[in-house]
């Protein structure tokens, strides 16, 4: 960032942030975003902000004295400060990162984002690219000396190669034979093709090690572009290769580090087969990324975007070095710039993005239309593209609807698919889906149109489940209340039966089509033994995507859905999978014991929030809706404050679904039942090839402390540790392949089986490494094995059209292996390592599956889960993923629902000393136990927050355990009367502000505060006297009973029944002395009079709200 003072006038209008208490104003002035002195930014950082780019801006900031305290957690800017992107502005403001486009907004013109001015000026104005010199990297020196280091081994390639090999590098052969050829800038790509950082810079480790390089090994790649996987040398296969190939490479390194390239060698290198202008420079900048900037398909539509039209123009050594200078005045630091283009490009082109508010269709129509020759090969491309965006749009805080990525399996047509919840085919519940079509081309059971279709529905079945729920009187009439909500105007929902019931026709649903389906959904109502599948549509056609109107229509699209769709899965019955029929199968246990190797890190609690709490109150006060807020307290304390009050609880709520999604909260209830064994540890009886063994299992305790990053030894044995055995986690893919047809004899899936390898052949051509080929050269069937499959996934073996011999869990990668055995050499020569679980089966798929294999080698298998071949297989399920620390430990929060009703010391035994702040891992006190069935040391970090909430109608807080109590920092939720709505009823009001407060009154006087009732009870009720006769005789009174041992004569106190007229009151008292008995009212029940008389008598003054 420079931080020079800012010279020149304003060139547009001032722009302000203002949120969660900091004011900010800033300008445009000489191309940089300039925010003025005096603005507040706050003073706290998101821990997040640690692993971001900007991560040092805002303490370079406050070192040069720009950014001072100003006392009530803000900051104070002491200068007009320059940045070179709104964003970075936003980020030094607000602790956190931020969109800078969308948080400035006019001064003037509240409603227009700085993003908005800056389109209608034509773009006169900074955009998001990293300042100046403003970007700290570690891999730089590091760079620089491995590539002077790698200069002294051109007469010792074979050395270099082995020094690859020995990190873990995999390095494929060279046409049958070994590599012997390496040169500097295939060393480094052959590193930075695993494009993940964690692995590259583990490689770079390694690699630094064996050649002795002094610099520290870096922390991060910013800026540094990935080679790619499929094509990472720089020279090509020896067949192919000239000789003076590599040696042109060494020349041409050696320049690279002096700086100084000759045209010649430039030339030369530059027509080397496998090498092109945008690999070349890659590798230029990997050598000396201070002199030379990679011209690539990310740096060349940045530069060009502002103004260096020459940088897509490249043919010579000279023109490198013109867009090389004219870079150099865009920002001299080219790995910022090369950042900045990087960052540019992620929210660019790599998925497709919304253009304004119109869904890109005819930019799909046109990408779709480059694969009608390909389908398969066409649906990988087309959702690695789409899938994203759809993924975006469809996100919300739905009742059911759970999207995710589902890639289409047609051969037939093209399409992207997104899974809403379910499987058309499965019996796990009902489901949900989008599909999108090119064309008006699409058929499964029905045309699809070009557009977008939204789907839910009952998969196949001969099941009555659903009907049999559907006999009752509500549920039907709430289906059909569904099924023909009104739709903004060009949206038509349809429904779908299948054939059994007549001709197969797309019956139109709506307010004035309801008799239609009606009639249709009786004849299914009916339909006893028949066909389950029902199925409800609603497309966007063209016109409704590429519209002003898009958003609100997807939006009223995605919830008629994800109504039905909420509805349709009560309906289904639960699951069960029966096994497959035949001699029994052994019961393999697909498990492995999971331990963390890292050491508990630094964590630095959320200031003010207690570590233990426990949220206490009467029934239906709000606890539980209470403990999102607190939850997101500890988790994203920004987000909740600028998301706070009733109009961003929605916000809210969406926003810890999330956390609970990623891992980040976890959740139990106590009850009488739960243990120590449930909570911490315990020992669990399983079966193994028929024979009862025991294992111990992790609590959700245990679990809870490894989410947040808490150190637990592995169990002290005797015996050697078992290897960790791959697991199938639930929602990864099902795969079936034949391999080698489905001939009874094989050698090659006999030697595939015993290898523990799943293997592909090369369809009657000479086997090539896929890893070398660009997509266009890949058939739909390799795509799927090499990039498709991924670890984890399971895999069926065909052995013939319904039958299957074999089940495994992918563990590696892709690998080109056509040596380790002769069977391979020519043919069969792709491979995957597979744990397989079971070997040996004859199971029918059909039996299995529910369908039979279709012909293709490789196929993925839709509608089924892996935890439902497993089940039906016989196999056990794995153990639920434990969540391992990433760089920075982030806080977990552990919700306990009433946390009163379990046996506390039971349940937490040694533990319960452990909860103190002051004996957490770190503390000053900090304590560890050792587990007694397991023998492990444990000790709780300082990143676990214990949330509990507590009924005082159970049990009381003088009767809770004392050693909790001590522990536990006590909130109380009481009754908040005032949130309860006033209605006019039969022209009179009733106010159940009032109601509920002088109920509670009643009960405070007559038996304590702690028995008082939630206002939850009278919460969301129809706005009719039948909805709240309902609440209080269906809820409220037989509370009162319960609280009163049926005492009547209280109950009627309360109610104000003995100073009602009769017909008013809700319970009769009939009788005298000791003959007195009680009776219900049930007419009361229906006179507003009975409800408007409980708070009669009290005075408007005597509330606490305005009466």
């Amino acid at each position: 960032m420079d931080t020079t003072a800012p010279a020149g006038a304003a060139t547009g209008p001032t722009f302000k942030l203002n949120t969660s208490g900091v004011q900010a104003q800033a300008q445009v002035r000489a191309g940089q975003f300039v925010v003025l002195a005096g603005s507040t930014a706050r003073a706290e950082e998101v821990p997040s902000l640690a692993n971001h780019t900007y991560a040092q801006l805002r303490a370079n900031l406050r070192a040069t004295g720009q950014l001072v305290e100003a006392g009530a957690g803000q900051l104070r800017f002491t200068a007009d400060t320059p940045f070179a992107s709104p964003s970075a502005a936003a980020v030094a403001v607000l602790g956190r990162t931020a969109n800078g486009k969308l948080e400035w907004k006019r001064e003037d013109q509240p409603e227009v984002t700085y993003g908005d001015w800056l389109a209608q000026a034509g773009s006169a104005g900074p955009t998001d690219h990293l300042p100046a010199g403003g970007m700290v990297t570690t891999w730089q020196p590091f760079f620089r000396e491995l590539a002077a280091r790698l200069l002294d081994y051109e007469d010792r390639q074979l050395e270099l190669i082995q020094i690859l090999r020995t990190a873990g590098i995999a390095i494929n052969h060279d046409e049958g034979e070994p590599l012997t050829e390496m040169d500097p800038f295939t060393f480094f790509s052959l590193i930075l093709k695993h494009t993940s950082n964690s692995s590259a810079l583990n490689l770079f480790a390694k690699v630094g090690a064996a050649l002795g390089i002094q610099a520290d090994v870096p922390t991060d790649l910013n800026g540094v572009p990935w080679s790619n996987p499929m094509n990472a040398w720089f020279f090509a296969y020896r067949s192919k290769r000239q000789a003076g190939d590599v040696p042109t490479l060494w020349q041409l390194a050696r320049q690279a580090v002096d700086g100084n390239l000759d045209a010649q060698t430039f030339e030369a290198a530059l027509n080397i087969r496998k090498v092109a202008l945008p690999k070349l420079t890659q590798g230029l900048f990997w050598l000396n990324p201070e002199r030379y900037l990679a011209l690539n398909g990310v740096n060349v539509p940045y530069l060009q975007g502002r103004g260096v039209a020459q940088a897509g123009q490249v043919q010579t050594l000279a023109d490198y070095d013109t867009v090389l200078g004219l870079a150099r005045r865009l920002n001299a630091d080219f790995p910022a710039l090369s950042h900045a283009a990087w960052l540019q490009a992620q929210s660019g082109n790599q998925v497709a993005v919304m253009d304004s508010d119109h869904f890109p269709f005819t930019q799909y129509q046109a990408d779709a239309g480059q694969y009608v020759g390909d389908r398969v090969k066409g649906n990988l491309v087309l959702d690695r593209k789409y899938a994203p965006l759809l993924l975006d749009l469809m996100a919300g805080n739905w009742t059911a609807l759970k999207p995710s990525r589902s890639p289409y399996s047609g051969r037939e047509q093209l399409a992207v698919k997104v899974s809403l919840g379910g499987g058309a085919k499965t019996d796990s519940g009902a489901f949900a889906r989008a599909l999108l079509f090119a064309d008006g081309g699409g058929y499964e059971y029905v045309t699809f149109p070009a557009g977008l279709t939204l789907e839910a529905g009952l998969p196949d079945g001969k099941a009555d489940g659903p009907r049999q729920a559907l006999q009752d009187p509500d549920t039907w009439a709430h289906l059909l209340a569904l099924l023909n909500a009104p739709l903004p105007e060009g949206l038509q929902a349809t429904l779908t039966l299948n054939t059994e019931f007549g001709a197969l026709t797309l019956l139109p649903l709506g307010p004035a089509q309801w008799q239609d389906a009606e009639t249709a959904l009786e004849r299914y109502r009916q339909g006893t033994g028949l066909n389950r599948r029902l199925r409800i549509g609603l497309s966007l056609h063209p016109q409704h995507l590429t519209s002003d109107a898009f958003p609100d229509l997807l939006d009223a699209a995605l919830t008629y859905i994800d109504e039905l769709l909420a509805l349709l899965d009560r309906l289904m019955s639960p699951p069960t999978a029966s096994p497959a029929t035949g001699s029994a199968e052994p019961v393999i246990e697909v498990a492995g014991t999971q331990t963390l190797a890292h050491e508990p890190q630094a964590f630095q609690p959320v200031p003010g929030v207690p570590l233990n709490q426990i949220l206490y109150g009467p029934p239906g006060t709000g606890k539980t809706y209470r403990v999102v807020e607190e939850a997101l307290a500890v988790l994203d304390p920004v987000f909740l404050a600028d998301h706070a009050g009733r109009e961003g609880r929605a916000a809210r709520k969406a926003r810890y679904d999330g956390l609970v999604a990623q891992g980040r909260v976890s959740f139990i209830t106590f009850h009488q039942s739960f243990g120590y064994e449930d909570f911490i540890e315990g020992i669990k009886p399983v079966m193994t090839g028929g024979v009862l063994s025991y294992r111990l299992d992790d609590g959700v305790f245990l679990k809870a402390v490894r989410a947040a990053g808490g150190h637990l030894d592995s169990p002290t044995s005797d015996e050697q540790p078992t290897p960790a055995v791959p697991q199938a986690q639930p929602g990864t893919q099902v795969w079936r392949m034949y391999i080698d047809g489905s001939v009874p004899v094989s050698r090659i899936r006999d030697l595939s089986l015993t290898r523990g390898e799943l293997r592909m052949g090369s369809f009657k051509t000479k086997p090539r490494d896929l890893t070398h080929l660009g997509v266009e050269e890949l058939s739909g069937r390799q795509l799927l094995f090499k990039d498709s499959m991924r670890t984890g996934d399971l895999v069926l073996l065909a052995t013939g059209v319904d039958r299957i011999g074999a089940v495994g869990i992918v563990t590696g990668d892709y690998l080109f292996d056509p040596h380790s055995d002769p069977a391979f050499a020519t043919d069969y020569a792709h491979a995957r390592s597979v744990n397989w679980l079971a070997t040996g089966l004859n199971l029918s798929a059909t039996g299995t599956l529910g369908k039979p294999f279709a012909p293709p080698t490789l196929q993925r298998v839709t509608g089924v889960s892996p935890e439902q071949v497993l089940k039906a297989l016989g196999l056990a399920l794995p153990p639920e993923p434990l969540q391992r620390p990433g760089p920075s430990v982030q806080p977990h929060v552990l919700i306990i629902d009433e946390i009163n009703r379990g046996n506390i010391s039971k349940i937490f035994g040694e533990l319960i000393t452990l909860l103190e702040s002051s004996k957490r891992a770190g503390a000053s006190e900090a304590l560890s136990v050792t587990l007694p069935l397991s023998r492990r040391t444990l000790s709780i970090p300082q990143s676990l927050y214990v949330i509990g909430t507590m009924n005082t109608a159970d049990r009381s807080l003088t009767l809770l355990d004392a050693a909790l109590r001590r522990r536990f920092v006590f909130k109380p939720v009481w009754p908040e009367p005032e949130l309860l709505p006033v209605l006019t009823l039969e022209h009179t009001g009733l106010d159940l502000r009032k109601f509920l407060f002088v109920i509670n009154d009643r009960i405070e006087r007559l038996l304590s505060r702690e028995q008082v009732i939630g206002h939850a009870y009278l919460l969301g009720l129809p706005a009719t006297l039948e909805g709240v006769a309902s609440a209080v005789r269906e809820r409220i009174l037989p509370l009162l009973e319960e609280y009163f041992f049926e005492d009547w004569s209280k109950i009627r106190e309360v109610l104000g029944d003995p100073g009602k007229p009769l017909e008013a009151q809700f319970i009769h008292q009939i009788g005298k002395g000791s003959e007195i008995r009680y009776r219900l009212n049930p007419q009361a029940f229906g006179n507003i009079e009975a409800f408007t008389g409980v708070y009669a008598q009290v005075n408007d003054a005597d509330f606490p709200f305005n009466a």
